[in-house]
């Protein structure tokens, strides 16, 4: 004869299917199951987002890097009236600016630090004469004496200086050899008497130095969604006759997020977060939703 015990058991393994099964309908149906959804749903779209943003963000830095292989100088004036010379830049990461411009990648690769970015110019400094003849200081400018070299031979000094500006300016500093001599078969005392006597050589001009100031803005911009190198001056006549420029694709190096943390001992540094948690209770056999509360404290911060 079976005890209460023994029969409860048996009746107990045929109903404890059924009430599971009742248990998950139940939770199917509840609003911690409704919660769950929405929350997984949610996080789902979250990473589809970011991943159209991904995608985004490539084929920006794609098309920029287009129209960096096809962007020509664009000369225009700033607003207070500068010149100002610009160029579409690439955004690389240095594996892939060797292949895009091998010259911007040597100039990278030969720095001794870690390169944010780089920007590359040569340029052409021209003054035509009546520039020249406008912008000359003559109270600074200056034709020495003659020096006497030798019987026939003078050095006569001379200085030139030019202020385009306030900021901006050249100084030249030289010499020039002249030969003193009269025609054969006349005497100096003739060619005092007749300068048509006198002959006039000139040996060779030479620059002693040069002084030249240069005031220059050089630098990356966004201007119409672009990245763009420019280099603005109030010099006459410069010209960039070749401008180009890189920022390493801050996505791809992490030495921007190096510069911009600090080190720090003992920060004192508290952070608070709330958040939806939600996982299976194995004691009651049913999953569960809950908010969750967590509280770190940093004693080393890098």
């Amino acid at each position: 004869m079976s005890t209460i015990k023994e029969i409860w058991l048996k009746i107990w393994v045929y109903l404890k299917p059924i009430l599971k099964i009742k248990g998950i309908i139940s939770f199917l149906t509840s609003k911690t199951f409704l919660v769950i959804v929405i929350v997984v749903l949610a996080l789902m779209i979250g990473r589809s987002c970011a991943k159209i943003r991904d995608a985004q963000r490539i084929e920006d830095i794609n098309q920029q890097n287009i129209s960096a292989l096809t962007d020509t100088i664009k000369i225009e004036r700033t607003k207070s009236g500068n010149l100002e010379q610009s160029i579409a830049g690439y955004v690389l990461s240095e594996k892939n600016l060797k292949k895009m411009n091998e010259d911007l990648y040597n100039k990278v690769k030969d720095e001794k630090g870690k390169v944010i970015s780089l920007s590359h110019a040569t340029i052409q400094l021209r003054q035509e004469m009546a520039g020249l003849q406008e912008h000359i200081n003559y109270l600074e400018s200056m034709m020495g004496q003659p020096i006497q070299i030798n019987d026939s031979t003078f050095q006569i000094p001379w200085l030139l200086k030019y202020d385009w500006d306030l900021l901006n300016f050249d100084v030249y500093n030289g010499q020039t050899f002249v030969g003193l001599t009269i025609k054969p078969g006349y005497t100096w005392r003739e060619a005092i008497a007749d300068k048509n006597v006198i002959k006039l050589t000139h040996h060779k001009t030479e620059m002693v130095d040069r002084l030249s100031q240069v005031d220059l803005t050089f630098g990356q911009k966004i201007e119409n969604d672009q990245l763009r190198i420019f280099i603005t001056t109030k010099y006459p006549g410069f010209t960039a006759t070749s401008l180009s420029g890189v920022l390493i694709d801050p996505n791809t190096n992490p030495y921007i997020k190096d510069l911009m943390k600090k080190k720090k001992w003992i920060p004192n540094t508290w952070s608070v977060g709330v958040g939806p948690s939600f996982g299976y209770d194995v004691l009651t056999l049913k999953p569960y939703l809950g908010i969750g509360v967590t509280i770190n404290y940093n004693l080393l911060q890098w």
